[in-house]
């Protein structure tokens, strides 16, 4: 049954059924009463895909993540975004995206500020500069602008939605992926590597969920953890990290928790006859890596779905602005393990560089 054939059966206008149905708009008891009998004998389900045409409006959404060279790890939620706008566009869905640099905090906020100007009916923020991104979540609260995050979260920011990863279990998946590797014993380095000084609480989550691992397993007497910092800035810093790839004769895994694990790879690439047995566990399915987990010189990657993160963020304000609807206020994505073996499945995620 169509709304028309309702209006027809009731003897009323559209317009009528369509205050009914959506309970807007002055309508008779009687009136009314009438319409949802039809439509309870005549089951009628919504088009809800027809909600935007109807309402003949625009909503303005902007997007405000960090700048990508080819085949890195932000190409692919900007990518999910732009595929989202072209299926929503019809349904008066705008997109506008602004690109920061990650590694710059007076880049975030020129782009911040550029953002408000903007009066979008909705933002999607990738908060990976933290404290500046906290900023910013309270300014769009006083404009009472709703939000989204992608690939990191802000406890009690009052964030529409949150759509990434369950960082602290991912940790701890890496950790059991890589004590399945080494037979629980031997030094295990966690190298955290950095373009800069900004505070990344997904990467730190990742170590904390890690460590929990550790700290609970029947075998932690047999462990040692050393943690190390790269900072690629640095003039010495492939000296230093091959330092930290094998800072004792017993080092026997490494987990690396941002997509940065390829350089780890390399180093040991570099270094085979004496780093060859060291197992490797990091993140993210960019093209730098799949090099690398081809090769067999990384284990695992764990993979978070970015292109799903920028599609549902962009998504999910369809759903709220246009269909009225209540969305999840966190949406975890699958942690997906991939290895040599099952990658040729995720090769349609792979962003080639």
């Amino acid at each position: 049954m169509t709304i028309k054939e309702i209006a027809k059966l009731a003897n009323v206008s559209l317009g009528t059924v369509d205050r009914v149905l959506h309970k807007r708009g002055k309508v008779s008891k009687e009136t009314e009463k009438k319409v949802l009998d039809i439509i309870e004998k005549g089951n009628y389900k919504p088009n809800i895909y027809a909600r935007g045409l109807v309402l003949n409006r625009s909503y303005k959404i902007a997007a405000l993540v960090p700048n990508y060279n080819n085949g890195e790890y932000w190409e692919m939620p900007s990518k999910g975004i732009k595929m989202a706008e072209k299926n929503l566009s019809q349904f008066g869905i705008n997109l506008s995206i602004l690109y920061f640099d990650q590694n710059s905090v007076s880049s975030f906020t020129e782009k911040a500020e550029e953002l408000l100007k903007l009066k979008p009916d909705g933002v999607i923020l990738a908060p990976v500069i933290n404290f500046e991104a906290v900023k910013l979540t309270k300014k769009l609260d006083e404009a009472k602008t709703p939000f989204s995050l992608i690939d990191s979260n802000i406890p009690n920011s009052n964030a529409l939605s949150f759509i990434g990863q369950d960082a602290f279990q991912s940790g701890k998946l890496a950790a059991k992926l890589l004590c399945s590797e080494i037979n629980s014993k031997g030094t295990i380095s966690i190298i955290s590597i950095k373009n800069n000084e900004n505070h990344n609480k997904t990467l730190q989550q990742r170590i904390e969920g890690f460590k929990d691992y550790i700290y609970n397993s029947n075998f932690i007497a047999n462990i040692t953890l050393i943690e190390h910092n790269i900072h690629l800035g640095t003039a010495n810093w492939e000296e230093n990290l091959t330092q930290a790839c094998a800072p004792t004769n017993n080092t026997v895994g490494i987990f690396v928790p941002s997509s940065m694990i390829h350089h780890v790879a390399k180093c040991i690439e570099s270094n085979f006859d004496t780093m060859s047995t060291i197992k490797l566990v990091g993140n993210d399915l960019i093209a730098n890596n799949v090099k690398y987990l081809k090769k067999g010189i990384i284990n695992y990657l764990i993979g978070q779905r970015p292109e799903n993160q920028g599609y549902l963020a962009l998504e999910s304000f369809y759903k709220y602005l246009v269909l009225e609807k209540q969305v999840p206020q966190k949406k975890y994505l699958p942690l997906d393990i991939i290895t040599q073996e099952n990658l040729m499945y995720y090769n349609d995620d792979v962003v080639s560089s």
